[in-house]
């Protein structure tokens, strides 16, 4: 038995199973808390973050409305218009989260940036920088005519965000640039009155405006400015979106209510484990955005895991399968349909799932430990291999320092996953194709999944954070360092971006072992040798 809510004859959602059983047991909550109504009306009652904004008169981001966004498309055409004026083709996105991971999918598979951009660029339309990994940055600033074309766009408010416009500034500057020149390359999408707008006003940069950011952004300027810039078309984007809000008001025949509640009801359930896969070729990079759609949001209530790297080897009573355009008569559930509408359904979802499991989504996204540049790394309980090319073990759980060697140690750390856990590698280094090390990082996840046969997490260091903000976390942590060949120093600071990455990555631990979880760190003297023996060894040697 399945069931089935079908918007349009595009947007559709199946379940079957346990899972349907999970969602059906939920539904009628929903109904009865009018959860349709409030989120159309955007009831600041149903979260204390949207109650706590209403009070100080400050707008959000709500889930799956695109009015914001389409409020923005005049500003976003005149900055597209001088954009393209001054030969700026590409776009460097300064920011983090939810949306904009939304505004790369936008640029992928939205629009004609690829054609306007030189014969034999390689390289995409837009590129999210939301940390401080070197590799992405110098892979710019190392191609003149790169950076020439490029535009930088910046939506994040914090310290991680700030140190990377100050060094996309100076390598603006050094290409000669005016102020005025550069001026008319960085732009910023931020609420008023915020810290990035006040930068943003003293420096003469270009400023759209926006509600205060949350994880649901994917239809805000957050994302479509940014887009737009890349050469995506937005406004039919949005205007695909708009047909699919009518759905959303009513309670039965609900595509984003029904996900919600499958989401939500199963992990209510005992199924908090969502194995994403089966991606649309026409929506490339649908899964990861809402991967940490769903984490952000529900704040660790539910675990997703994207299919193709750390896949559980064993199926389980925790985890269930959510495949994107799949076949609804083999999978626990499915999700179809055009790309603007799937984004409004999944924030919409996410937005149900998070109320089923009374979290708080309105929370800013990207919350994250403290970093202080001052604390060092420690000694490591054991270096494994030759000098400056070694890896080197840091933890502080006496179960996994004791081990001999790496081989022993990725051993323990897979035999202390417990059968309802899950093993989170989060690596610190170059999450880009380009690099290579993407795929290695996958390949580690893979063969870590085959030896624990539990479900292996993947992510990288500034996208989300490890653990903290009273995040239920049942998992076991893998953390992956590494010096960079060459890092970036951070005009008008004292420190390079490799630093900021480290203490990211050790700030990050702390929270995980404040909240009582297992922590490995291991750090790479050398990125491609250190990988290299890390997958020899978690292959057995």
């Amino acid at each position: 038995m399945s069931f089935t809510a079908v918007v349009s004859g595009e947007t559709a959602i199946t379940a079957r199973g346990p899972v349907r059983e999970a969602a059906e047991r939920v539904l009628g909550r929903l109904w009865i808390d009018q959860v349709p109504v409030r989120l159309a009306s955007e009831d600041p009652a149903l979260w204390p973050s949207a109650a706590t904004a209403a009070v100080d008169g400050r707008p959000l981001c709500w889930p799956g409305q695109p009015g914001p966004g389409r409020a923005a498309l005049d500003r976003a055409g005149e900055l597209v218009a001088d954009a393209r004026a001054a030969g700026l083709t590409e776009v460097a996105l300064l920011g983090r989260g939810a949306p904009a991971r939304a505004a790369e999918l936008l640029a992928r598979a939205g629009g004609p940036g690829a054609a306007r951009r030189p014969a034999g660029a390689g390289a995409p339309p837009l590129t999210v920088l939301d940390g401080p990994e070197p590799g992405p940055v110098l892979r710019i600033g190392d191609d003149p005519e790169r950076l020439g074309r490029t535009a930088v766009v910046v939506t994040g408010d914090d310290p991680g965000t700030d140190a990377l416009r100050r060094v996309f500034l100076g390598m603006l500057a050094d290409l000669g640039l005016s102020p005025a020149e550069i001026a008319r390359r960085v732009v910023t999408v931020a609420a008023p009155g915020s810290g990035a707008a006040k930068l943003a006003a003293e420096a003469g940069h270009p400023v759209v405006e926006a509600p205060a950011p949350t994880a649901f952004g994917a239809l805000s300027p957050y994302a479509l400015v940014p887009a737009a810039l890349a050469g995506a078309d937005v406004s039919p984007l949005l205007d695909e979106a708009a047909r699919v809000l009518p759905a959303l008001t009513r309670p039965e025949n609900n595509p984003g209510l029904v996900l919600g509640a499958i989401l939500g009801g199963a992990a209510r359930a005992g199924r908090r484990t969502v194995v994403l896969g089966g991606y649309s070729a026409a929506l490339p990079g649908l899964a990861d955005w809402a991967a940490l759609l769903l984490d952000e949001a529900a704040d660790g209530r539910i675990v997703p895991v994207v299919q193709g790297g750390g896949l559980p080897v064993a199926p389980g009573d925790d985890l269930f399968l959510l495949t994107l355009d799949g076949r609804p008569h083999q999978d626990d559930a499915t999700v179809s349909g055009p790309a603007a509408g799937q984004l409004v359904v999944w924030e919409y979802a996410a937005a149900v799932a998070a109320y089923l499991l009374d979290r708080d989504p309105m929370a800013p996204p990207g919350r994250a430990a403290p970093v202080t540049l001052d604390d060092g790394a420690g000694d490591p309980v054991l270096s494994d291999g030759d000098p400056g090319r070694s890896v080197e073990v840091h933890t502080t759980d006496p179960a996994l320092a004791g081990a001999p060697d790496l081989g022993a140690v990725l051993a323990a750390l897979a035999a202390a996953v417990g059968p309802d856990e899950h093993l989170a590698l989060v690596a610190y280094l170059d999450p880009d194709e380009a690099a290579g090390q993407g795929a290695q990082v996958r390949r580690l996840a893979a063969l870590l999944a085959a030896r624990c046969r539990r479900p292996v997490t993947v992510g990288w260091g500034a996208r989300r954070p490890a653990g903290g903000n009273d995040r239920p976390d049942t998992g076991v942590y893998l953390q992956v360092t590494g010096n960079a060949d060459r890092d970036v120093p951070v005009p008008g600071r004292h420190h390079r971006l490799g630093v900021l990455q480290l203490a990211r990555a050790l700030g990050d631990a702390r929270a995980v072992r404040s909240d009582g979880r297992p922590v490995v760190r291991l750090h790479l003297q050398n990125r491609w040798a250190g990988l290299a023996r890390l997958l020899d060894s978690a292959r057995g040697g």
